[in-house]
Parts: C-alpha cells; sequence; structure tokens
C-alpha cells in the first residue's frame, strides 16, 4: 500500500513540475527579448502601430522601440535622418567587448549631423537607464551636445555583488525596477544621468552580441571585419 502511495505521489508531482513553465526572462525567443515581470517602462514592447527603428546590418536585423516622449529632439533628429537614408552604409566603428557598439563617422559629417541647425542638449530621464540594448547619444568632449552619432550597450551581465550593492543603496526602494533590469539584462548603470536614452532593442539582441564581439584591431583601432548599417527604416510595428 505504502508502494502505491509513493507511486502515486510521484506521479502527482511529475505532472505538476511538468506543466510549469521555465522562467525564460532575459533569454531571447525568436529573436524577441523575453522581459517576464520587469516592470521598467523602457523594456515594455510597442504598441501595434507605434513607429519603431528597423536597422539592418550586415551581420543581422535590429528592432528599436522609439521614446519620443522622453528625449523628443534625440528621436526626431534619428527618425528624420534615416528616412533621409543618412546612416546608409555608415560602419560601427567603435566596439568595446562586453560595454558596447557605436555608429561611425559620415563621410560629408565628420562630426555628426542635426536637422535643427545647432547641436542639441541632453535629454535625461532617471526611469531610462543603460541596460543592455539601450541605445543612446555620444556627445561632442566635455560638452553636452548631441548629434546623429549613437551607441548600443551591450554588456554580458553585473556581478551579483554590484547588484546587491545597488540594491542597498536604494533607499526607498525608488529604483527597484531599474535594478530588476539590470540584474536580468546586465549594463552599465554608471553612465545613467550623464547620456541621453532615446530608443531599446526589443528584438536582436543576439545580434547586437554577435556584432560586440567583432575583435577590434590595435593598430588602427577599428574592427578587424567591416561591420555596416545597410539600412535604418522607421516603420509602424505590426507585432510579433
Amino acid at each position: 500500500m505504502k508502494r502505491k502511495s509513493l507511486i502515486f505521489v510521484i506521479l502527482i508531482l511529475t505532472i505538476i513540475l511538468g506543466g510549469c513553465k521555465k522562467d525564460n526572462t532575459g533569454q531571447i525567443v525568436n529573436g524577441y527579448t523575453q522581459i517576464g515581470e520587469l516592470k521598467l517602462e523602457q523594456l515594455q514592447m510597442p504598441e501595434v502601430g507605434e513607429e519603431i527603428a528597423v536597422i539592418t546590418t550586415n551581420m543581422g536585423v535590429m528592432k528599436l522601440r522609439l521614446f519620443p516622449d522622453v528625449a523628443p529632439m534625440a528621436v526626431e533628429n534619428f527618425t528624420t535622418l534615416a528616412k533621409e537614408g543618412f546612416y546608409d552604409g555608415i560602419k560601427i566603428t567603435r566596439i568595446i567587448l562586453d560595454n558596447l557598439i557605436q555608429s561611425g563617422k559620415h563621410k560629408d559629417y565628420g562630426k555628426g549631423k542635426s536637422i535643427f541647425g545647432d547641436f542639441f542638449e541632453d535629454e535625461f530621464d532617471e526611469n531610462y537607464v543603460h541596460i543592455t540594448g539601450a541605445v543612446g547619444l555620444t556627445k561632442f568632449g566635455g560638452s553636452s551636445r548631441h548629434g546623429s552619432t549613437f551607441y548600443i550597450i551591450s554588456q554580458g551581465g553585473l556581478k551579483q555583488d554590484y547588484i546587491e550593492m545597488m540594491r542597498q543603496m536604494d533607499e526607498g526602494g525608488q529604483s527597484k525596477d531599474r535594478i530588476d533590469a539590470y540584474e536580468v539584462l546586465g549594463g552599465i548603470p554608471r553612465l545613467d544621468g550623464n547620456y541621453t536614452i532615446f530608443a531599446q532593442v526589443f528584438y536582436g539582441i543576439d545580434t547586437l552580441m554577435e556584432i560586440n564581439k567583432v575583435e577590434m584591431d590595435p593598430l588602427n583601432d577599428a574592427p578587424i571585419k567591416d561591420v555596416v548599417i545597410e539600412t535604418i527604416e522607421i516603420v509602424p510595428f505590426e507585432g510579433k
């Protein structure tokens, strides 16, 4: 009798455990980053019909959710230039392993381009941070002026003791959603509040990470093979 009861218990546990879905938060499924229960607004999927950016490179595709309410000038500059074909053919010329990738110079605009006639100022929001997949704008030297050159964070993961330190320093728990996102996706928290975040990669993080693995040639400070932005299209999001 005891044996039959034990077999029955094992059978029930097998059924229960077999029906449980494994948490895939942070993983890539069919190109999309799985955010699970992460609540950071930056990570949420775009609405159907919302304007997104599709970056096609010779190594794959990345899709970006744009943040016009957070960084209106940055988004307008980026989308306008993309529609004009400004980025077509520009190379990724800066790659820092486990850190970021960055677009290179335009042949006619060595310092980048602004559609506003002058380079524009920082646009910060404390809830939009440098997690992996965040897209930000570079600056000119020590200034706060921005143009067309952008970078994408590609950090593989933060150490757990660093995450715990962040939680201990988070008085009142105001940063919980941001820290949760950093814990799952990685990123570079020290950049927060210093650079404008205007978009987030929601599809193609695997492409981003492959680009980030391209080795740099120390002699000429360039990737050993060309990584080219073929096109950047601004299109309405049609859903997964």
